[in-house]
């Protein structure tokens, strides 16, 4: 599985788990086994839920008159794919993050989504310091 590929079964599985209201590691076991993950993937998959808590507040703190309740699914799953890949994945440049991000954003969210992703990972990125 390619990154890009990757990247888009985890924003399956993160928007899944949060339609479903379900975060147990069981679940996230499960859902990886149906779809036939390896274990890099499911170990980035387990690694994102168990810092869901962190990841959602840093979308809170940088949301302008917005609620991280009134943010589409799709996008909050975006954000927080992209999010976790920033703080902890600092082998992979930011602005391939960001990008990748962005590109998803047109892909799967709502035609003003990617703007919104954009502006929300730019400014976490530069608040925890990634610049390059």
């Amino acid at each position: 599985m390619g990154k890009r590929e990757e990247r888009e079964a985890l924003l399956r599985a993160l928007y899944s788990v949060d339609i479903l209201d379900d975060y147990e590691e069981d679940s996230v076991r499960l859902f990886a086994g149906r779809n036939k993950w390896d274990q890099v993937t499911l170990n980035k998959m387990l690694g994102i839920v168990s810092k869901l808590g962190t990841i959602d507040n840093f979308i809170t703190k940088h949301l302008k008159n917005w609620t991280i309740a009134r943010i589409a699914i799709i996008d909050k799953s975006i954000l927080r794919l992209a999010i976790y890949e920033l703080m902890f994945e600092a082998q992979t440049p930011m602005k391939v993050i960001i990008n990748e991000a962005v590109e998803i954003a047109k892909k799967y969210g709502t035609k003003d989504s990617f703007t919104f992703i954009n502006a929300v990972l730019d400014t976490i990125a530069k608040e925890i310091g990634r610049t390059a």
